[in-house]
């Protein structure tokens, strides 16, 4: 598959995984685990937990709008030092978290290990179009599995060394373990300077596909907002995962195998929407994921009695993680070619997340007032077939260019 990647391709491609594993899954993805014993030790009430994920969903609707496209303006020197200061960001985030838990700066925490990785899809898929124009969807969607990839490993990482560590050496054996991964991946990526030529798209030139950009671009960017905020909204189930599990008489010991389920899907989904994209087109392969979501939800909500049904359908349903990651800047490029992906692509990905804040206590009120997530899954099927249509509609509009012969 990356058979005609020269060796600085290969480099840079190692090191964009490198630095999704280091990032995006031992810093961001242990939260989980990190969080859980902080709220065992200092007996947090839920609302402060709620408040600092608030805090997250402020930093990645800001990170992505504001600090996201500077990475197109930057000189070389400084684009390293972007990739260096969002893990820097991250690491104190940590920090703030494993000593100052009690203090206010719990709050800024949270804020700052999401603004840390609300840019890392942006500024990584640059890197790879810059670098690579052969399956780079695929390129994009192996090094952001890297991010599930690592909450696999940093989520019972973290559980063993708050066993047998005080906590707060715990999160710095743990932030160690990151930079193992992390710091190498500068020296990979930044190996030669990232190439400044507008990369190809197809068999024609991106710039030549910017030319039509302009023609209906208000239009399709609003129809990208739907397209992507609809999976965003759909994510937020992953948080009640197994409270949906066990409220309908499942196990904890299933909820947890669904759980492990869920984090295979993250990892599947990304490479499988960028391999996709590369072998059928972006539209394609987002409407195949598209039915894959309604697929999984349709079996959460007609058949959830039965166990294995309800596994299949947290593999179809975790099909949102490709969705909201990797397609967002295969969507910009197919949509607005590279121009136009340098000034959208930050706003796609903030108005996401936006999406999620105004989704997320909606949840609550539905669940609350129902007793079940039947009404849930009622709306997002709504929303995910509305996404189809939009798809298509978009495809039509915008057309992506034949792929270059092989």
């Amino acid at each position: 598959m990356f058979k005609n990647y020269s060796k600085d391709q290969l480099l840079v491609l190692i090191g964009t995984c490198l630095y999704y594993l280091g990032l995006g899954g031992f810093l961001f993805n242990s939260q989980t685990a990190v969080l859980a014993s902080v709220r065992s030790i200092y007996q947090f009430p839920m609302t402060r937990i709620s408040m600092y994920t608030s805090f997250g969903y402020v930093a990645s609707i800001l990170g992505a709008a504001l600090l996201g496209p500077l990475i197109f303006r930057l000189s070389q020197n400084l684009k390293k030092a972007y990739f260096i200061g969002m893990y820097i960001c991250g690491v104190l985030g940590f920090l703030f978290l494993g000593f100052f838990a009690t203090t206010p700066l719990f709050y800024i925490a949270r804020f700052l290990i999401s603004l840390s990785v609300s840019t890392i899809s942006i500024i990584v898929s640059y890197v790879l179009n810059q670098w690579i124009h052969t399956n780079v969807g695929t390129a994009i969607g192996l090094a952001s599995a890297f991010s599930g990839v690592g909450g696999m490993i940093s989520n019972p990482l973290s559980a063993f060394l708050f066993g047998i560590f005080p906590f707060q050496q715990g999160i710095l054996v743990l932030i160690l373990f990151s930079a193992i991964f992390t710091v190498p991946s500068f020296f990979l990526i930044f190996r030669k300077p990232i190439p400044e030529a507008v990369p190809p798209m197809g068999n024609k030139k991106a710039s030549a596909a910017d030319d039509h950009s302009h023609d209906h671009s208000l239009l399709i960017l609003i129809m990208l907002f739907a397209i992507v905020g609809a999976p965003r909204i759909a994510s937020l189930f992953t948080n009640y995962l197994s409270i949906f599990a066990e409220s309908i008489g499942y196990s904890s010991s299933f909820s947890s195998f669904l759980a492990s389920i869920l984090m295979f899907a993250n990892i599947t989904a990304k490479f499988a929407y960028g391999f996709l994209s590369d072998k059928v087109g972006t539209w394609k392969a987002s409407i195949l994921c598209q039915i894959s979501v309604i697929v999984g939800v349709s079996l959460f909500l007609f058949l959830p009695q039965y166990p294995a049904l309800i596994a299949i359908g947290t593999l179809g349903y975790g099909m949102f993680y490709g969705l909201t990651t990797v397609a967002i800047n295969r969507m910009c490029m197919a949509a607005f070619g590279f121009s136009g992906t340098r000034k959208y692509q930050g706003m796609v990905t903030s108005v996401a997340s936006l999406a999620a804040v105004i989704g997320s206590p909606a949840i609550g009120v539905v669940y609350d007032n129902t007793g079940s997530f039947n009404l849930l899954f009622a709306i997002l099927l709504v929303l995910m077939a509305a996404t189809i249509i939009l798809s298509v509609i978009t495809a039509r509009m915008r057309p992506e260019a034949p792929k270059t012969a092989k």
